[in-house]
């Protein structure tokens, strides 16, 4: 007698049961270089993406299910500061990948102090991002080794928070007087909190500074 073979049917996955992966940079073409990765991997589905913060805003607002944020230091309107503030203020349950240049890695530290829940370097991203994808589809947060080891061996100054914002208000071109009454303090102590931010950054001017925040060289 022939004996019976168990047949076990595996359960198909619907692509609407995925984790959406979203991608937010100010250029589009890195959008769509991201976006083309992520289409691959069979885990997550690939959602829309944005270049600007109004047109997240308005993303993450209207998803569904579980979403990925991938995104990068600079928005069209804002920085990556900015950007992380406001989805972990509106929208604390999205899971955030940063995604750097490597003369970019200050923004790195930006990302893990702001509360990302995972960090990729742009030149490895081919290989770095599916595993940081799985692991954060698992519900793990993720920092790759290699970039711990980085942030560990640095002693350089960091930016305060306080000295994050000054300097993002003088990226966008307000004075001394404007800055205080934007966060309400004297312009005395936005000029000492100015010569701190010169002195961690090594520059003497104002236009030194904005360069290498724009950079990301700090």
């Amino acid at each position: 007698m022939e004996q019976g073979r168990k047949v076990v049917a595996m359960k198909d996955v619907r692509s609407d049961d995925l984790p959406t992966v979203m991608v937010a940079d100010r250029q589009g073409i890195v959008c769509q270089g991201i976006g083309s990765l992520v289409a691959q991997i069979p885990e997550v589905r690939l959602g829309e993406f944005a270049t600007d913060k109004a047109t997240l805003k308005s993303l993450l607002a209207n998803a569904d299910g579980k979403t990925i944020l991938i995104l990068g230091v600079r928005l069209s309107d804002g920085d990556l500061n900015n950007v992380l503030e406001m989805v972990r203020k509106d929208h604390p349950e999205v899971m955030v990948v940063v995604v750097a240049e490597d003369t970019e890695f200050a923004f790195i530290r930006t990302a893990i102090k702001t509360g990302a829940n995972s960090v990729c370097m742009m030149s490895q991203i081919l290989t770095s991002l599916p595993k940081i994808l799985g692991k954060l589809v698992e519900g793990h947060s993720i920092v790759p080794t290699e970039i711990l080891r980085r942030l560990t061996s640095e002693n350089a100054d960091m930016l305060s928070r306080r000295e994050h914002e000054i300097l993002a208000l003088l990226v966008d071109g307000l004075t001394n007087f404007q800055i205080s009454a934007r966060l309400g303090l004297s312009e005395n102590t936005v000029k000492y909190y100015l010569k701190a931010i010169y002195q961690k950054l090594d520059v003497n001017s104002r236009g030194g500074a904005i360069a290498k925040y724009v950079a990301g060289n700090y």
